[in-house]
């Protein structure tokens, strides 16, 4: 009969295909328990081999290799092609709470594709019927939108002081 020890100094319960451990030390004549048990680490009539412990690579000595198109973060660094860009991007702290996500139209049960690219006129890139530009315009024609719906010279004069964010929140909708 075999005497088993634990990688796990003093371990006491069940082991493999049913060998009980006491103290971190078992006993069985299976041939094929002994097989599994030295490979896996068990000490077979003497004490466990010591683990291998991988060693720690300094992040120094460690190159990276791109692989694809580098990642860029909308919210960071937008662009004007970007389809469906967060709201305040480029304009306030990525991180903050007034850049945030448009969402997904019809609540994500639509195809969020952008549309095929085709020039549509200066009045088309309105929202159809409001004449309110789209949130993925820049600051400065939600500026011109919100200066001809302000209400009086302060207001409008308000206006030059907001950031896109404020600008949709107060005259998006």
């Amino acid at each position: 009969m075999a005497r088993i020890t634990t990688p796990v100094p003093g371990y006491s319960g069940p082991g493999p295909a049913g060998v009980m451990f006491q103290d971190g030390e078992g006993h069985s004549d299976d041939p094929a328990v002994i097989d599994y048990c030295r490979s896996a680490g068990y000490g077979i009539d003497s004490e466990p081999p010591e683990p291998n412990t991988p060693k720690v690579p300094d992040p120094r000595d460690v190159s990276t290799v791109q692989i694809g198109a580098p990642a860029r973060d909308a919210a960071v660094d937008p662009r004007p092609g970007d389809f469906r860009p967060p709201v305040g991007a480029g304009e306030a702290n990525p991180h903050g709470p007034d850049v945030y996500a448009p969402g997904l139209p019809g609540g994500g049960h639509v195809p969020t594709a952008p549309p095929a690219e085709t020039e549509q006129p200066e009045a088309d890139r309105t929202q159809q019927g409001t004449g309110r530009p789209p949130q993925s315009e820049p600051a400065a024609v939600w500026r011109e939108y919100a200066a001809g719906q302000a209400k009086d010279s302060d207001e409008a004069a308000e206006v030059e002081k907001m950031t896109k964010a404020e600008l949709i929140k107060k005259y998006g909708g």
